[in-house]
């Protein structure tokens, strides 16, 4: 019998504390659904505010890509030795075997190191004749050369009379 009464009890108040958690839940869920609403409204405004960022980001990247064609027509007009227009073999003849070279999709790239600079020359794989397209003097840190002097002491590293 006090098994029995013991377990009667146990079941009504654990009832009611379904009950009470149940209300609870109920608070839980309204509260959230009102502070999504205003979630909602203010992260409208920095939406706005990113896409602005992103643009003018997307400005300064363009702007940059601008500048380094500008710096490497600059490099072209400057170089003593022009490559444009150079077959594979005549490059290998005068420089040698490339530090690295690579085929991606229908560019193949090869790499001059000496100790200041990075000679990079690209040509198309899908022409009968490979011919030097564009070519490029970076510095160690990847960036362009840009000045006469640097390019004119890039030359001078590689060894062109061979």
């Amino acid at each position: 019998m006090r098994l029995s009464i013991y377990f009667l009890t146990l079941v009504f108040l654990s009832s009611c504390t379904t009950i009470e958690v149940g209300r609870e839940v109920v608070k839980v869920g309204s509260v959230l659904k009102k502070d999504k609403a205003e979630e909602t409204i203010t992260k409208k405004v920095p939406e706005i505010i990113e896409d602005k960022t992103i643009v003018e980001e997307q400005q300064i990247i363009t702007e940059e890509k601008e500048e380094e064609k500008t710096i490497v027509k600059e490099q072209q007009k400057i170089s003593e030795i022009n490559f444009m227009g150079k077959q594979l073999a005549e490059i290998k003849q005068k420089l040698g075997q490339p530090d690295l070279a690579r085929s991606d999709g229908s560019v193949h790239m090869m790499r001059y190191d000496s100790s200041s600079c990075r000679l990079f020359i690209f040509f198309n794989i899908n022409s009968n004749i490979k011919r030097v397209e564009y070519f490029e003097f970076r510095d160690s840190l990847g960036e362009l050369i840009n000045t006469k002097n640097s390019i004119e002491e890039c030359y001078k590293e590689y060894d062109f009379a061979s």
